[in-house]
């Protein structure tokens, strides 16, 4: 194609247009698009920005083992104080994932980064459930059916959900590609079994935000 430029309103500019240069990533929401949408650079920086957390918070355990005036954190504590700083970073975007590899590695990061915070080695199965932590893969549905439920029920007039109601009420799941968004979208449902006329999900959008640092110092 071309190159595209873009002129500048003063016609003594000089130069007179500027190229337009194609990026092949830029961030939107904290979100990071490819052109081909593989969700890959978003993985990679999620892992990343969880390791920067992890470090944090390891950081703040250790500093409060030489307080004076404060205890060592237990491990409740050293849980709560992960599950705020480090956890979000997994589940932010997590929708929005559609690869199984990419699912995998950031469920072997988030293991091994809850593994290092408790100091717990061994069968991550049994750590995530002793933590109440379930598979990304399966938040990841849940996520899919809550924004069903928020395309359907809660918001059905806004422009994303009559859009995606138009779309899914004329194609059957079969015509949808496998690594969009809609198809993942019923394919939760569908997954759940879940009828969202007579079992709805609650809807996040109508619970208030939750204050991280109000939530982390009542713990303590």
């Amino acid at each position: 194609m071309p190159p595209f430029h873009m002129f500048s309103p003063f016609p003594t500019s000089n130069p007179r247009s500027y190229p337009i240069h194609e990026v092949s990533q830029f961030e939107y929401l904290g979100l990071i698009l490819d052109p081909k949408l593989t969700m890959h650079l978003a993985t990679v920086k999620a892992i990343r920005r969880a390791s920067q957390g992890q470090a944090l918070a390891i950081a703040v355990s250790y500093s409060l083992r030489y307080d004076k005036n404060s205890s060592q954190l237990t491990p409740t504590q050293n849980l709560s104080l992960w599950k705020v700083i480090v956890l979000p970073h997994f589940l932010q975007n997590l929708r929005h994932i559609h690869s199984d590899t990419d699912i995998k590695k950031m469920q072997t990061s988030l293991n091994l980064s809850l593994a290092r915070v408790l100091h717990v080695y061994g069968d991550h199965t049994g750590l995530l459930e002793d933590t109440g932590m379930p598979p990304l893969q399966l938040t990841k549905y849940v996520h899919l059916a809550q924004l069903h439920f928020r395309l359907t029920i809660t918001r059905p007039d806004t422009l994303p959900a009559l859009l995606f109601n138009k779309l899914n009420s004329s194609l059957p799941l079969s015509k949808f590609h496998t690594s969009t968004l809609d198809y993942h979208i019923r394919y939760a449902t569908h997954a759940f079994k879940i009828d969202l006329q007579t079992d709805p999900l609650p809807d996040m959008t109508s619970q208030p935000p939750k204050n991280h640092e109000s939530t982390f110092r009542e713990n303590y």
